[in-house]
């Protein structure tokens, strides 16, 4: 099977049409505090850009009801990420849609693990590193085989400091369903085509081992 590949943390559509060409089956649009942060205007109009199959990504960290309906409104075919303490009943409205992202610790188990999934059970997950209290794009990597037996059971995306030079031990530890890189394909806070399509070329490389 094919890992699909997320870009996340584009700001442009000049860095979305990079990102397609560099091979993302999705495209990360952060709408929660970053540095990345752009409009919920400025998404729209990006995610209206994108070609067939190629699928935006709207980012939000503990959305209340309205925001997080706002969003789903404004682009009904996005995907939304929700990457903070989100309960189960406020994301059920939306479940086709959702992409819950549940943070791994240093000390997290994996039966903590598994029974993080079983509570979000009617959601896609990504599994991201937890390190303090940032919610995402740390550029640390968490303990890949703790989370074997859960990409085993549920398709599942992965995160937390991927890079082009290590992903592909990633893919070949995990096997996930996709892989999702922010601060990995950049330099000086920009996307940078080299890293992207190095980083696309790892996944394939791995993909065929």
């Amino acid at each position: 099977m094919r890992t699909r590949i997320k870009f996340c943390g584009v700001t442009t559509q000049a860095e979305a049409e990079l990102a397609v060409a560099c091979g993302a089956d999705a495209v990360g649009l952060i709408l929660a505090p970053s540095p990345r942060r752009i409009s919920l205007h400025d998404a729209v109009a990006i995610a209206g850009t994108l070609p067939p199959f190629v699928t935006p990504t709207f980012v939000l960290v503990d959305p209340d009801e309205k925001t997080l309906a706002a969003a789903h409104a404004a682009w009904p075919a996005a995907t939304l990420q929700c990457a903070g303490e989100e309960l189960p009943d406020l994301l059920d409205p939306y479940a086709p849609r959702i992409l819950k992202v549940l943070h791994v610790a240093a000390e997290s188990t994996p039966d903590e693990l598994d029974a993080a999934c079983n509570r979000y059970r009617r959601f896609n997950v990504l599994l991201d590193t937890k390190a303090g209290v940032a919610r995402g794009g740390t550029g640390a990597r968490f303990a890949w085989d703790r989370a074997i037996d859960i990409v085993r059971k549920r398709p599942t995306i992965v995160a937390g400091g991927l890079t082009p030079e290590n992903v592909g031990e990633a893919i070949r530890t995990l096997r996930p369903y996709g892989v999702d890189v922010r601060s990995g394909i950049e330099r000086d806070g920009r996307k940078d085509e080299a890293l992207m399509r190095a980083f696309q070329a790892a996944v394939n490389d791995a993909d065929r081992t």
